[in-house]
């Protein structure tokens, strides 16, 4: 005899599962799009992605609006997708085999072995034939954006225009570009340790200071990522490094060598190589960068208009409560 209370569950459920909502869940549809399937399935593998490319901790998330709002966020996503892969069709903007398969090869250019990237592939619910289906949609939908926005252009007015209202946008501050020597120091290095390490940097100092070559100093006895390219730091403005390194830094004339310097990394030595005054950047000087910012703007808006007419003139149904 099943027990009062799995009774009331199973009835509970079976009224729920007529619903049109719930149902479509049960045969596995989360959206139609003029008519054509999203599965669970699909939105599932696309939702763990969207967690993995973002490093969301579900299990860290407080409240369940947020967890919704990302799951929206991804059949919205879903259905984009397919309305573009839909107009791409009836425009005959369709990836080219040879588009696919070099989309396919920068894809697994990013493993180290055809094995990883098949095993990837597999962890997502792909094979290598179904996930060229999928390029093949992907690129074809981008295709057909990129269509729609190669007439897109930049006038001298509109740059012009760009310049005089955004003034701030062409102050630059005093820059100076550096070399340093790190000598790391952990916290729980006793006070032995610490000593020798500074010894070290004394000694580093002193070869440097009686000319030796500072870059090549960095290479052989530096403990930082850029030791292979001397210590080169590039140039770089006030507010970019820890405290106690940029009060050095711009301390410092072009030739000369700091003091020790020691900040949470550890123990620095820096070398000065130049320095750039604060300065204005003119508008003939800035003239590519805003065409290039100013195209990528107005490309963005036609693609965004185009999806939105996608979107108000279809049939979308969304089967789940999100």
């Amino acid at each position: 005899m099943m027990h009062r209370s799995a009774l009331i569950t199973f009835l509970w459920l079976f009224a729920y599962l007529t619903t049109g909502n719930v149902l479509a869940q049960v045969y596995g549809l989360a959206a139609r799009v003029n008519g054509v399937g999203i599965s669970n399935e699909t939105l599932e593998r696309n939702y763990e992605e969207y967690l993995s490319e973002n490093n969301v901790n579900v299990a860290a998330i407080r409240y369940p609006d947020r967890i919704n709002a990302m799951r929206r966020e991804t059949i919205d996503l879903l259905i984009n997708q397919e309305l573009l892969w839909q107009a791409a069709q009836k425009q005959g903007i369709v990836a080219t085999p040879e588009e696919v398969s070099r989309a396919l090869d920068d894809m697994q250019t990013q493993f180290h072995t055809e094995e990883a990237f098949l095993s990837r592939l597999a962890i997502e619910g792909y094979n290598r034939e179904s996930y060229r289906a999928h390029l093949k949609r992907l690129v074809s939908a981008r295709k057909y954006l990129d269509t729609l926005s190669a007439e897109v252009a930049v006038s001298d007015t509109e740059v012009h225009t760009f310049y005089t209202e955004n003034p701030d946008k062409f102050r630059l501050p005093e820059q100076v570009r550096a070399r340093h020597i790190l000598l790391k120091l952990n916290p729980g290095d006793d006070e032995q340790v610490k000593q020798a390490v500074r010894e070290k940097m004394a000694g580093i100092l002193a070869e440097a200071g009686n000319g030796g070559d500072f870059a090549a100093l960095a290479r052989q006895y530096s403990e930082d990522a850029n030791a292979t390219q001397g210590g080169n730091l590039g140039f770089f403005a006030r507010g970019e490094m820890v405290k106690p390194f940029e009060e050095a830094a711009f301390g410092l004339q072009p030739g000369e060598l700091s003091a020790i310097v020691e900040t949470p990394f550890g123990l620095h030595l820096i070398k000065l190589e130049d320095r750039r005054p604060a300065r204005i950047v003119s508008e003939d000087q800035a003239r590519w960068q805003i065409q290039a910012y100013l195209l990528e703007v107005k490309q963005q808006q036609v693609k965004d208009n185009e999806i939105r007419t996608l979107r108000s003139g279809a049939q979308i149904e969304i089967m789940l409560p999100l």
